[in-house]
């Protein structure tokens, strides 16, 4: 199995395609898999790799704190295991503070960005959110129970209007072989709590496309709004779905990032 000694873990990752190296990095409670819809079809046109979070799939899940920073040096660590200087980074939520923190830090690893479904920094909402989430996740609610308490906070209205598919996608998330620990949810969840770019986005140069689903109401979409407004060199793109339209409309998504990627190289 794809596996790699970073730092104080060890990372698990797929990669498939050629081209272009495009690094994707996803979000808080989420593994690779959260990418299923979304790499076959970039991989058309780039070298894609994936990878696990720490704390998260079958990456190692360390029970002390961890940090956004930290997370981006794991991403930092996994570039340089397989000699890619220099990638497109797509970072989902969570992965898009990840991305941030990676471009800020390592600029010169950094070729197009793209930051879907994230924000600058953690606003009142966010936090409130996170504050409960973090509750639920302490309680002695099921895998089952958080997974179905999640649905209505990640996915539209018009996706929860269907009940065949929303059950298939709780059915999808309940089958996954490699849930996340507990201790690791919360773990992420505190890192996401002290992150803030916003004093520093204006030294971030990269070409840069945001994307926020229009009925995203776990992460606001004026989030998406400000970081783009924050960003020197940025283009804010409002997309149908939830948190998830990534999923919930995979073509149009794919089409978005692909088009963003298409022209100059990494």
């Amino acid at each position: 199995m794809p596996r790699l000694q970073t730092r104080d873990i060890i990372i698990y990752f797929e990669e498939e395609g050629q081209g272009d190296p495009l690094l994707l990095i996803t979000g808080l409670g989420a593994d690779l898999q959260s990418w299923a819809l979304t790499a076959p079809e970039l991989a058309k046109q780039h070298r894609v790799v994936r990878f696990d979070n720490r704390g998260a799939g079958r990456t190692s899940a360390p029970d002390r704190p961890y940090s956004i920073e930290g997370m981006a040096d794991d991403a930092v660590g996994l570039l340089d295991a397989l000699e890619i200087e220099r990638a497109h980074v797509l970072g989902f939520s969570m992965g898009g503070f990840i991305a941030q923190e990676l471009a800020l830090h390592h600029p010169s690893r950094v070729g197009k960005l793209i930051l879907l479904s994230t924000a600058g920094d953690i606003d009142g909402y966010t936090r409130a959110m996170l504050h409960a989430l973090s509750t639920v996740r302490k309680s002695n609610v099921s895998r089952e129970g958080f997974v179905r308490v999640m649905a209505p906070l990640i996915y539209s209205p018009d996706f929860l209007d269907d009940p065949e598919r929303l059950e298939r996608a709780v059915q999808n998330s309940l089958a996954n072989p490699y849930p996340q620990q507990d201790h690791a949810y919360l773990r992420q969840v505190q890192a996401l709590l002290r992150f803030n770019a916003m004093p520093r986005l204006s030294e971030l140069k990269h070409d840069t496309l945001v994307m926020h689903g229009a009925d995203d109401v776990l992460m606001l979409p004026r989030n998406g709004q400000r970081l783009a407004d924050a960003l020197p060199s940025a283009t804010y793109q409002e997309m149908p779905g939830g948190h998830v339209g990534l999923l919930e409309h995979a073509k149009e998504y794919n089409t978005a990032f692909l088009e963003f990627l298409g022209a100059g190289g990494a």
